[in-house]
């Protein structure tokens, strides 16, 4: 990977300041400076170093950083600062207003963002599902459970599932401003595959949906299964109701320990009211060695799960700064049981606190969530 910085070098006179915004879009990032006076249009190129000069002090700007930027340093003397981009960015173009007072650079992306369509259209006329005969079509895995050994897939890293939580008829919890939560969490989970896409192309990244449409609980775990996945990431937004509840949380498949935690699990769980003829068994055939298999398989990636929960809530610690962590949980959650390799349960804002709710329509935030859950899926198969 070859980094690109770019050096915003910006002179401090007396007089005015200049302030700056950044603006993070699906094709790649704007930063805007404006100043009461003129704009010097000193601009200097040297390769992947860009030098600007506007002729008064820099205000730098509180925000999150987007994905397309590993970050950003103040200069010593607060004249300037430093930006790093990924090498998702592959140009600059920069422009000067007729009256020289706003400056805009605009870094390029090599390959714009995919966003879905979104809006409530109600149900499908059929609801998908998976078939479920593919889920154990191996023999070996069952083999492996029942040994109280890993799925023999595992040993190579290549392939993660990715589930934006609720969907079509399901809308999931909705917000004060009627934000929906199923439109959320799948444009995060977009975001997810198409950054790891972007920093990791040999991995194959499946998602359970990538509309708006209904798909049952157990098909999402079921699709992982049948298609050998390494990993399953179910993304949601939490609700409460406490309008005040607030921070990021992420779950592995145990039995709830707290009050909040068998909170959280009731709602995900009621999803499966939108599922025609459910059962209490999700993921697995209706017998008997089915039901044990569940047991087992959430015995032996117990250990796993946990460990990819806690790089989760670790990242988005270090990726989400000023946010609340409300920490590493476990729950029952249905959409988990039967996965045949580790998985957690996403729970990144409270969608039913108005400044979250927010917070979730920024596509600033958004992506700079969908960097931390990707961060922390790069470090978690870096230990495997």
């Amino acid at each position: 990977m070859i980094s690109v910085h770019l050096l915003l070098c910006l002179a401090a006179l007396t007089g005015g300041t200049v302030n700056t915004r950044i603006i993070p879009r699906y094709d790649g990032m704007l930063i805007e400076l404006t100043s009461d006076d003129v704009i010097t249009d000193s601009v200097t190129v040297a390769g992947y170093s860009v030098n600007i000069r506007p002729g008064n002090r820099v205000v730098m700007p509180a925000a999150f950083l987007p994905f397309w930027v590993y970050g950003w340093e103040t200069d010593a003397d607060s004249c300037g600062f430093t930006v790093m981009l990924t090498d998702a960015v592959d140009s600059l173009e920069y422009s000067l207003s007729e009256d020289q007072r706003v400056m805009l650079l605009f870094f390029r992306a090599a390959e714009p963002l995919v966003f879905p369509e979104l809006s409530w259209k109600g149900p499908p006329d059929e609801p998908l599902y998976f078939d479920s005969s593919l889920a154990y079509s191996d023999s070996s895995v069952i083999a492996a459970l029942e040994l109280g050994q890993q799925s023999p897939w595992l040993d190579d890293f290549d392939c993660i599932v990715i589930d934006p939580g609720h969907g079509g008829r399901d809308p999931g919890a909705v917000g004060p401003d009627g934000t929906y939560e199923k439109d959320r969490a799948l444009e995060i989970a977009l975001l997810v595959r198409d950054i790891l896409n972007i920093r990791r192309p040999e991995l194959q990244i499946l998602m359970t949906r990538t509309t708006d449409c209904y798909v049952s609980l157990g098909a999402r775990t079921r699709l992982a299964n049948a298609m050998k996945a390494d990993l399953f990431i179910s993304i949601h937004c939490n609700a409460a109701e406490n309008s005040s509840a607030h921070g990021f949380e992420t779950f592995f498949l145990s039995n709830a320990r707290t009050d909040d935690s068998r909170a959280v699990e009731m709602l995900e769980n009621s999803v499966i009211e939108y599922d025609d003829g459910y059962s209490s068994d999700i993921g697995f055939h209706d017998n008997a060695l089915s039901f044990l298999l569940a047991d087992i398989a959430q015995n032996i990636y117990l250990e796993r799960s946990s460990a990819l929960a806690v790089a989760i809530q670790e990242s988005m610690i270090e990726d989400l700064s000023g946010r609340v962590s409300r920490g590493v949980k476990q729950a029952g959650f249905y959409v988990l049981r039967g996965a045949l390799m580790p998985s957690v349960l996403v729970e990144i804002a409270f969608i039913s606190n108005p400044e979250e709710e927010q917070m979730l329509q920024s596509l600033d935030f958004r992506l700079a969530s969908a960097e931390a859950i990707v961060d922390a899926v790069l470090i978690f198969a870096e230990q495997q």
